[in-house]
Formats: structure tokens, sequence, C-alpha cells
């Protein structure tokens, strides 16, 4: 029983300070957060299972071209344990990770106490991997920094936090790394092995947790908790568009951050404009009575308005190839000298916002002059509905976007001016039938997002079609300079801890690799000429092991033919010397001769002279395959900076812009990315033309500013946020 302590003391009891910390989650609450848990750390064992091959081959490589020998083995230790035990390995992790969470998730954390009692010395090996988990939470939270703010947020909302310190949130990557570390240990490896598998874990993930993350904060969305903020869910699908507002009824109770405060704004800048005037417009406005400013929009969108003292106004004309901002141009009219405060603040911040869309470098002419077109419609919208601010998919804003978001498929061709007509046919329908509902709205940008979904889709199927040549082409190219070290490993598999002749060691390594090189190259470790010339291999190297028991020999009698068969087709398939090829078998007769001749001098090989060797070694020399000349091009090195994380980020589909010396600049789509060499395949905008570019020399463009990443983001969104600030400065110097 614990002693009470008095009310006056200074101490805090340790033990119940931890059990009320922290609230007791209700069961709603608890099934939210374990919905969280396994789209985390099922979307994480997804992704590694999926990249195991390319694990493989990275330690292969690595293996490869380290010059230390224990450094060698690390690599070699890992890469096995990628290859035979991947599903035990991960499921230890997920594991590892549910167990951590749920000690979370039910107040099971570890007492001050406790972890003072653990404190010891750190030795050098444990200083080293705690080095290496620092690392790769700091990588992976720098490239997901985003969504973990917004993830963050939520997690303490649900909790009823105030906030969550970054590396206290259980979905977080440093939880993540921790848990991944501890599936690792429970495998009983070696230090230098966990160390190895938890970088490449962590170098795997660094290209796709952000894309979890993204899939969380949808899902906690969807269930209500803090829907509004603005970031964290960037990919989340138009499917979820809003409905008209004369049919949505009043607008939710918590708005938008950004549009909440920016309306706020506008009526401060409206109460100072009329407290400075003495009522300045505003009294105008009343003293014209009847006019509408709303009203005299609707007669400014089909032509001319008129004036309340009998004049007459019309905004220049906006033709199909125009961008001007007619709504400065209506601010300096007449029409002004009657309208509101709040709604001359309403016109001016519209045409603000049209100011930004039209200084966006992203979107071309051709679409930004569709755009224009649509300034008093817009306008109007705003001024009917003032979720315009608060709603980042309003109606009005989901078509702004639709049209920007089509820029990629516009290319300069027919195609392309086909596209630009269907969207100057929507924009002609909303200029023609918007008065009042907004649904006009809706409908259009409804047309637009499929017309996008539809030609993104026709491209994807075009893309992966026409890249499949190019696809086989560098796969075959990097396959050969990975054969080496992958057909080195297989043999050397075969051979370990297996007593074997000289001779038939010389064949392995000098002339079955030939044949296994050849397959690797054509079809890749999966394929079936290689796996099947692999099993031939492991069949041989038995074969001449000695068979002490009948049941082994009798195996051998029964397999021999079609193990001689299959070597002889395979010697012929690498062309190999008739005077290599008879020696082999005729020392490969005596092997099995001696393999299951019990308990008697084995027969000696043939013995051969040098004069053979001197004679035989040129003909192997010619046998030997010749590595393709390449092309020489730069190296690039490889720079661990934001570009070559924002390289390294990149998914298939994503859209990159590349600029040349000539001024000009186009629009690629990456169609595929190798996992052996980091080699990216880039279509143009009509999927008709490809280039390939590595990664290290993607990152160097981008470094250089001769590429840039096309943002397939809210435009709308984005000029919000400029437009805030503008207004924020406007305030401060009233």
């Amino acid at each position: 029983m614990e002693r009470e302590m008095p009310e006056n003391s200074v101490v805090v009891n340790l033990s119940q300070f931890e059990r009320t910390r922290r609230a007791q989650v209700s069961a709603e609450t608890l099934s939210v957060l374990y919905g969280c848990r396994d789209l985390l750390i099922e979307g994480a064992t997804r992704v590694l299972t999926r990249q195991s091959e390319a694990m493989e081959n990275t330690l292969l490589a690595m293996a490869d071209r380290s010059p230390l020998l224990d450094t060698r083995n690390s690599y070699y230790s890992a890469q096995g344990i990628l290859n035979t035990r991947t599903n035990e390995l991960l499921s230890a992790c997920k594991d590892a990770y549910c167990q951590t969470f749920n000690n979370f998730a039910h107040n099971r954390e570890k007492s001050a106490g406790a972890e003072l009692l653990e404190l010891s010395l750190v030795d050098d090996q444990d200083y080293e991997i705690t080095l290496v988990v620092d690392k790769a939470t700091s990588r992976l939270r720098y490239n997901c920094a985003e969504e973990l703010v917004a993830l963050d947020a939520r997690i303490a909302h649900l909790l009823g936090r105030s906030d969550l310190a970054e590396n206290d949130s259980p979905l977080g990557p440093r939880a993540l790394c921790e848990a991944l570390l501890d599936g690792i240990i429970r495998m009983q490896l070696e230090q230098d092995i966990q160390i190895v598998l938890l970088n490449q874990f962590d170098l795997v993930l660094t290209t796709e947790l952000a894309n979890i993350y993204q899939s969380i904060n949808r899902y906690l969305i969807d269930r209500g908790i803090l829907p509004d903020i603005k970031v964290g869910a960037k990919s989340r699908a138009h499917g979820t568009a809003q409905n008209s507002p004369a049919a949505a009824g009043p607008a939710p109770t918590m708005q938008g951050q950004t549009g909440g405060d920016m309306f706020r704004l506008f009526e401060q800048l409206a109460q100072g404009s009329s407290s400075a005037t003495g009522g300045g417009a505003g009294g105008a406005a009343a003293g014209l009575s009847g006019f509408s400013l709303l009203d005299s929009l609707g007669q400014l969108q089909s032509g001319a308005m008129m004036l309340p003292g009998g004049g007459r106004f019309e905004l220049p004309l906006l033709e199909a190839a125009t961008i001007q901002n007619v709504l400065r141009s209506l601010q300096q009219s007449p029409v002004m000298q009657a309208a509101s405060p709040l709604d001359a603040v309403l016109v001016d911040a519209v045409a603000m916002l049209f100011d930004v869309v039209f200084d966006d470098a992203a979107i071309p002419d051709h679409l930004k002059a569709q755009i224009a077109r649509l300034q008093i419609p817009v306008l109007k919208a705003a001024m009917l509905d003032r979720n315009f601010f608060s709603q980042s998919k309003h109606p009005v804003r989901r078509m702004l976007d639709a049209i920007a978001t089509l820029a990629v498929h516009l290319p300069d061709n027919e195609a392309g001016n086909a596209r630009l007509e269907a969207i100057s046919q929507v924009v002609s329908r909303v200029l023609e039938c918007f008065e009042q509902d907004i649904g006009v709205f809706d409908s259009a940008a409804a047309e637009l997002e499929a017309m996008g979904s539809l030609l993104e889709n026709t491209l994807e199927e075009i893309v992966d079609a026409g890249l499949q040549q190019d696809i086989a082409q560098i796969g075959q190219s990097e396959r050969a300079e990975l054969a080496p070290v992958i057909v080195h490993d297989f043999i050397n598999r075969a051979l370990k801890d297996q007593p074997v002749v000289d001779a038939l060691r010389e064949f392995l390594r000098r002339d079955w690799a030939q044949l296994l090189t050849m397959d690797y190259v054509n079809e890749g470790e999966q394929g079936a000429h290689f796996n099947s010339h692999v099993e031939t291999m492991r069949e041989l190297v038995w074969s001449v092991q000695s068979k002490t028991d009948m049941d082994a020999r009798l195996m051998l009698v029964r397999i021999l033919p079609g193990l001689l068969k299959r070597l002889r087709e395979g010697v012929a398939e690498i062309d190999l010397p008739q005077k290599l090829s008879d020696r082999f078998f005729a020392t490969l007769v005596i092997l099995h001769a001696n393999a299951v001749r019990p308990n008697a001098q084995p027969v000696p090989l043939p013995d051969i002279t040098p004069e053979d060797i001197e004679e035989l070694a040129p003909a192997a020399a010619e046998a030997a395959p010749t590595e393709p000349a390449s092309e020489v091009t730069a190296v690039v090195p490889e720079v661990e900076d934001e570009f070559t994380l924002r390289a390294r980020a990149l998914n298939k589909g994503d859209w990159v812009e590349f600029h040349y010396d000539d001024g000009t600049f186009r629009w690629a789509r990456l169609g595929w990315a190798s996992s052996i060499k980091n080699t990216y395949l880039f279509s143009d905008q009509d999927g008709m033309n490809s280039f390939s570019i590595s990664q290290n020399r993607l990152a160097d463009k981008l470094r250089r500013g001769e590429a840039v990443l096309v943002e397939r983001k809210s435009i709308t969104e984005s000029a919000f946020g400029k437009l805030m600030s503008l207004f924020r400065q406007k305030l401060g110097h009233a």
C-alpha cells in the first residue's frame, strides 16, 4: 500500500503521477487508435516485403564494393536473412510495434523510476546503434514533415492533450524505428547485421512513409478528427466533393483556419475603411437606393451594367488568349462608389486571388486565359456563398483547381488543342448558366475532374505499353552490372562447405558462370532458365559427394542421365570449346565413379600438363563473354540533401518540368523507376517519347534549377495562403 503524501509536500509521487498523467482512452478512441496502428505497421511491412528483393540486390552490390572482410560478411549475412527469413523478420517487427503501441494505448509506459533504475554505462556498440536509430528517425521525420504536423495534432486531440512532442507519438518515426530495431533484435542477430538491416529499412521507408501517413490522416479526417487542418492529406480523392451550398444547409461550425481567419480580416478591413471615411462607401450606397452590387454583377457577366445614376459600364473584352485581371478595372469604376465597405474588400480579395493565380508559373498561359474568363462568376459566387473562403473543396475552387491540374495534359499538338477546346466549352457553359446556383460550378468541376482522371488513366495505359521495351533494355543493362555479384554469390553458396575438386570448382566459376550470367541478364533472378541452371549446379555439386548409403547411390543413378543431359545442353549454349568440354565430362565420369565406390582408393583424376593448360587457356578466354561497351557519361556524385530526397521521393505518375539552355521547357511524367540502380524513365505529355535519367543526375538538375517538380496541389489553397499574408500586411498598415 502506497503512503499518502502530505498536502504541503513538494515531492511528487512518481507512481501516482504515471497513472494519472494521461486519461484512459474510451473504447471508441481505442478503436480509432488501433485503426491508425494497423495502417502504419501494415503499410510499412507491405512496403518492406515488396522491396525485399531490391534490398537484397543493394546489399550484394555493397558487399562487392566493400574493401573490409568483416563489413562484406555483414552485408552478405543481412542479405541472407532477407533472402530466407523475410517473413519471419517482418512478423517480429510487426509484433514488436503492436506491443509497444498497445502499451501506450493502455497507459503501460515505463515509469520514470524504472527508467532511472535501468540507467547504465553505454558501450561503443550501443552508442553506434543509438546513432543509427536517431539518424533513421530524423530522415523519416524530415521527409514526412507536413504529414506529421497534421498527424501529431490529430493524435493529441484524440488523446485529449494540448500538444504531443514529436518523439512521444506512437505513430511517429521514432516509435516505428525503435519497433523495427526491436523486431530485428528478436531474431538474435549480431549487432552489425542489425544495423545493416535497420539502415536498409530506413532507406526504403524514406520514399514511402509519407504516403502511409497521408492515408492515416485521411482515416482520421473521415472520422471527424480535426478535418479542417490544411496539411497532411495531400492526395485526397476528388470523390468527396462538396454538395451545393444551397442543398448543404448552414456552414459547419468548424471552419478552416485559413478561411475563417481570412473572413475576419475582411470584416476588420471593412470596419476600418468605414471608420476612416466617416461612412464613405457605405454612405454612398445608402444614398443610391435600390443599388445591389451582386445584382449588377449579373448584368456585367452578360455584357454591360447600368449605373445608379443612369450611366453604363462594361469590362474589357476577354478574348480566348487574354490574361487580364478585369476586377482591377471594376475597382476603378464608378460602380464601387455605391458598394458597401465589405463588398469592396471582397472585390479586392478576389482580385488579389486572381493576381496570385496569374503569377503562377506552373499554369500555362492558355489555361490562365480560360481561368480569366471566370472572374466575374467567381466574384459573384464568393459574395453569394462565403464558404468559398473556408472550404478547400468548395465547388468554385474545385473547378479552378481542376482546370489548373489539366495543364500537364495539354501538349502543343492537335490532341492538346482539342482538350483545350473542351475546357473552353465547360467555361462557356458556366458563363451562360450561372446566376445564383453554385451547383453550376459543382457539375462543371465534376466534368473537368472526370476529364483529368480519364486522361491520366489513358496516358498511364499508353506509357505502360510504350515503355516495356525501354524497361527491358534498362533492366538488362542494370542486371549486367550486377550479374557478376549475383552469379558469384550463387556459386559460392552452392560450393559452401562442400568438398569439391579444383577441376569442378574451376568449371563452375569459369564456364557455368557464363551461362548463369547470360540467364540473369536476360531474365533476372526469377527467370526460369536461371533457376533451372542454378538447380543443375546444385545437383552437380551433390552428385560428386561420397555416397555412403544405398539410397543415395540409387538417387544418383536415377538423376544422372537428366543431369548429364542438362550439363551438355548448358556447355553447348555457351559454345564451350570441344577440348574443354571433353576433358570436363571425362573428369566427371571419374568423380561419379569415386562417389559410389565404397571404402576403396578413389581413381585419380587425369593430370593436366602445362602444355595442355597453355593450349586450353586461349580457348577459354575466347569463350568468355565480353562486356558490351557502355556509353561514357559524366558521373554525378551522390549528395545527401533536400534535392536528393525530393528525387528519391518521386513516384510513378509524378510530373517534372525540365528546362533547357534555349529557354524552352517540357513536362515529363515518371513512368517507371528501377529498383536496382535508381534509374528513372520519363515520358512526354502524350507518352510517345521517353528518356531515362539517374536519380543522382535528376537531383543535380533540381539543385541547378534545370528541373522543377510539378506539384499537383490545389492552386486555390496556395493562393489563399498568400492572400491571407497580404491582407494581414494590409491590415497592419491600415
